[in-house]
């Protein structure tokens, strides 16, 4: 296990700060650029902000990130980022849309220690710290209480899936359906009790989009499973991908799988 002494909540804020603030500089030019090709440059413009951010640092670091990986003062801990997650959001001027960043001891999800993720909207801030809670703008924060299924406010992604069979009976069991377009930011949601549960089962959330959200989720009490295990670990890869299902509780978890299960 990697050991340090780097402060990684100010590390983390700076970078989200500072991912903010490039994205800033880009919206002027959305009006002169087609919707695909500003969606690129948001994601190189927050992508070159981190990597500028660390090379003016001593954090030590392996940059794991869905725009490209690198290595940083030998690479001790990893840090885990998705520098727009819900770039299409962002580049169609729609919400939400997030920086999404986590530091791990290790290359798998069960070593995270800190995560942060900010809204690049509004500047509202999401942070947790490995055993000692999750805040929202510094104020602390914990899921909703429980609900079941028919009543509780729900997140689904079902676009570019291939598994509507397994999310029939949950949209006609539920009375309230929702799809943000950002994972980063429906699993903080339910975090903060603003969502009950957030449903992604396509396989194709990425590990980057998720690693800092999960471990918010996680300090504010809320549970989940990583195709289909309970808490399930994953490697911290651009590579990685998953089925997700989380939930303010156990027992609301258990009845959405159980729905999925139903012909």
């Amino acid at each position: 296990m990697a050991s340090s002494k780097t402060d990684w909540r100010r590390v983390l804020y700076l970078l989200s700060e500072n991912v903010q603030a490039g994205i800033r500089d880009a919206m002027p030019r959305k009006q002169s650029m087609a919707a695909p090709r500003f969606k690129q440059l948001l994601d190189q413009v927050a992508q070159q902000a981190i990597v500028d951010t660390l090379r003016g640092s001593e954090a030590s670091v392996r940059l794991v990130s869905e725009e490209g990986d690198h290595l940083f003062g030998g690479g001790a801990f990893t840090l885990v980022a998705d520098p727009v997650d819900g770039s299409t959001n962002l580049s169609r001027g729609l919400r939400p849309a997030a920086t999404s960043l986590s530091i791990s001891e290790t290359a798998t999800q069960g070593g995270v220690v800190a995560g942060i993720v900010s809204d690049l909207y509004t500047g509202e801030t999401y942070y947790a710290e490995r055993g000692r809670g999750a805040t929202l703008d510094g104020r602390p924060i914990r899921v909703a209480q429980q609900k079941e299924y028919g009543r509780a406010l729900i997140s689904i992604d079902v676009s570019k899936g291939p598994r509507l069979e397994l999310t029939r009976r949950l949209i006609e069991e539920s009375s309230h359906l929702r799809s943000e377009g950002c994972s980063s930011m429906s699993l903080c949601h339910v975090a903060s009790g603003s969502l009950d549960a957030h449903i992604d089962i396509r396989g194709i959330v990425r590990a980057t989009d998720v690693s800092a959200a999960l471990l918010v989720l996680k300090e504010a009490g809320g549970v989940y499973t990583v195709d289909g295990a309970p808490g399930g670990d994953f490697r911290l890869t651009r590579q990685t991908r998953m089925a997700l299902v989380a939930a303010t509780s156990q027992g609301l978890l258990d009845e959405i799988t159980g729905l999925m299960g139903q012909p």
